[in-house]
């Protein structure tokens, strides 16, 4: 039986932040925001590592769906070499001056982030970074992003924009990801799918993630490169991927049903990478 998630005022005192487990460095500060974390995660005997996008949680909210998070936890946490990316709108964060009403939500804001580090705390030595959302910016004009707090308290990197990733792991040196939370209010698939590869034509990375809208979409696209082959130059190919994950929201009895969005049900990317340097994309 799970123990509910503390409610009393000093259950931070009882909650330690676990011993990191990769080698991580922070750089392209800007603000106390990493705009670019290196890991190493070469550790003996993986074959592979997988990155999981977690994303859209909205923790606070009514619609929260507490057990399926929770069973995203426990498959994380179930074999070692898999790691996590959280994609922004991490708590609801409803204030009296947001889109959403502070009815919709289980408790206020600066309680949802404290509530929200112990519920992440298992999965927190696996976190290699978090971008904010719209829904941690809705308290900029009351207490401040807060996104910055929940990350102060995870002692993760944080970033309210992008965060790029470079990924050592076997002959991936680097793999590349760019993080963003995404914006609009796209209500069709096509829709969607352009913000997605909007945000896929910005850098050089492999891998591009996105949430925001609440649908799980998969591209792929190709990059023309130049490399050099017995002391000429010629040109090839990079592949890249851009993955839209959904969100732990309920449907129904939430803003979606009543706007009449689309039903999407909690579908997170995840990114393989095999030591050789192959690499691929599922939905999970």
């Amino acid at each position: 039986m799970r123990q509910p998630i503390p409610t009393t005022s000093n259950y931070l005192s009882k909650f330690k932040v676990p011993k990191q487990i990769m080698a991580r460095i922070e750089s392209h500060v800007v603000n106390m925001e990493a705009k670019v974390v290196t890991v190493d995660l070469n550790k003996k005997g993986l074959e592979n590592v997988e990155i999981i996008h977690i994303t859209d949680l909205q923790f606070g909210s009514k619609l929260f769906k507490t057990e399926r998070f929770l069973e995203y936890n426990d498959w994380i946490l179930s074999v070692p070499n898999r790691f996590v990316i959280l994609g922004g709108d991490i708590i609801d964060a409803a204030t009296v001056m947001s889109v959403g009403s502070p009815y919709e939500n289980e408790f206020q804001p600066s309680e949802q982030a404290l509530k929200a580090r112990d519920l992440l705390g298992p999965l927190q030595p696996r976190i290699l970074g978090y971008v904010g959302g719209n829904h941690e910016r809705r308290t900029v004009k009351t207490f401040g992003d807060s996104g910055h707090l929940l990350a102060s308290l995870l002692e993760i990197p944080y970033s309210c924009g992008e965060q790029h990733y470079d990924i050592h792991f076997g002959f991936h040196r680097p793999f590349k990801i760019t993080a963003w939370h995404g914006v609009g209010t796209a209500r069709t698939k096509g829709a969607r799918a352009l913000m997605l590869h909007r945000a896929m034509q910005k850098g050089d990375s492999q891998l591009y993630l996105v949430g925001h809208l609440h649908d799980c979409i998969v591209l792929y696209d190709w990059r023309q490169t130049r490399h050099m082959v017995a002391g000429k130059t010629e040109i090839g190919s990079k592949k890249i991927a851009g993955v839209m994950s959904s969100s732990f929201q309920g449907y129904w009895g939430g803003y979606a049903e009543i706007a009449g969005l689309p039903m999407s049900d909690t579908m997170m990317g995840r990114c393989i990478l095999d030591s050789a340097g192959g690499w691929e994309i599922t939905l999970k």
